[in-house]
Parts: C-alpha cells; structure tokens; sequence
C-alpha cells in the first residue's frame, strides 16, 4: 500500500468565472519525476473514490482495489503538511467520506462514544445504554 513516489499537488481557486465561491482540486503527482506540476501529473484525486460501476475513475482504473488505501494515504500526508486552513477542511471532508459511518450510528449526548440508536416515533434515542441505565439509576435512589 505505500506508494512513496506519489503526492498531492493542491490548487484553490477563488471565484473564478466558471465556479462560484472556493474550488479547491487535487491532483496525484509522480514525485519521482525532477520535472513542474504539469509534467510530473498523474491523475486527478476524485471527490468519491468508486471502484466499480459505470462511475469509476481514471484514478480507481490506475490503483485499482487498493484505490482507498493509496487515497487515505495521499490525504493523510497532505494533512501533516498543509498550512491553509479551507485546504486542511477538504482533505478531512474527503477523509471522512472514505471512511463512512454506517446510518444507524449516532453519539452519546452523555459520554460521547458511538453506540447503534433505536428509532421510536417520536424520533430516535440520543443516549447509550450505559448512560440512561445511570440516569435511571439516579432516579430510582432520590
């Protein structure tokens, strides 16, 4: 899974005619290579990395099943070294989309861990089992 000779070259684009507001775009880039940006370039970083599907990639096509694992590696080392905050926002947005919670995954308004909520009518439990059985608990010896 280590591609060593591989980076991010990052751009931010502000306003520009075609978009409205901050673009920012990633490109994969031969880091081996002695030559500037648009020589050395491999590929773009896709927003939603998809490995198979009418969707996929030019960059899932050249990393193929590992293409999650060389992109989490890319964004990760591009965190470490990255100064401007908008950047470091996109890099973990992109992060967090290769790593999804599943839906029925909520946090612990108490304790603040993960647990799996039960839906009621009335909406959906906020608390783990640890926390209300406390409060239940606390109730009971008052």
């Amino acid at each position: 899974m280590e591609q060593t000779g591989l980076g991010l070259y990052i751009t931010k684009n502000f306003n520009s005619k075609n978009y409205k507001g901050n673009t920012i775009r990633m490109a994969v880039v031969d880091l081996a290579e002695l030559k500037g940006y648009p020589l050395n370039f491999v590929c773009v970083l896709p927003r939603h990395v998809v490995l198979k599907g009418n969707l996929q990639s030019k960059f899932s096509d050249k990393f193929g099943d590992n293409s999650q694992g060389v992109a989490k590696e890319l964004l990760n080392r591009a965190l470490l070294t990255e100064d401007d905050l908008d950047i470091k926002k996109e890099i973990m947005d992109r992060l967090k989309l290769l790593d999804p919670k599943p839906k029925n995954i909520a946090e612990c308004i108490g304790c603040g861990k993960d647990f799996e909520y039960r839906k009621y009518n009335y909406g959906r439990q906020k608390a783990c089992r640890e926390c209300r059985t406390k409060k239940r608990l606390n109730r009971e010896w008052k």
